[in-house]
């Protein structure tokens, strides 16, 4: 059975959060309510409300981007995700959860790098510490295309 949960993985340098990945139960609100905005719960709300109040909801921040208010998925998502973000965290299974920048994962390495520890250039590509790279960004786009 699939819980509801906010997973942080630390980063391997220096323990910051490398990601946030959590999944919202249906009808519930995320885990830092109390702290949203106005406009931003009101925002939730409306969202929550358009896709039905019975979905599972998903809010990542990623090494360069995420989602925001969250999205809504289906429960066969929300059960791969959180199958994913069992802990002791781990490349292999966190990759399986489908993010695009493995939730700041490095699959060499098998640890998560925050954004500082990444070295994103301004391309959207990354290498962690150790020199291992990979894209972060999923909405990267050149300009002279």
């Amino acid at each position: 059975m699939v819980q509801a949960f906010a997973a942080h993985p630390p980063c391997a340098v220096c323990g910051r959060p490398a990601t946030h990945v959590e999944l919202v139960a249906p009808g519930a609100k995320p885990a830092d309510w109390a702290d949203r905005s106005p406009q931003e719960r009101d925002v939730f709300d409306a969202a929550r409300q358009r896709h039905g109040d019975q979905q599972w909801w998903l809010i990542f921040s990623g090494i360069e981007a995420g989602n925001g208010i969250g999205d809504p998925i289906d429960l066969a998502r929300a059960t791969r995700i959180a199958a994913a973000f069992t802990e002791p965290y781990r490349f292999a299974a966190v990759t399986t959860a489908g993010f695009y920048d493995d939730a700041g994962f490095c699959g060499p390495c098998d640890a998560p790098y925050c954004h500082r520890h990444w070295n994103v250039s301004s391309t959207g590509y990354g290498t962690c510490p150790h020199g291992h790279g990979k894209s972060l960004d999923p909405f990267w786009w050149p300009d002279d295309l």
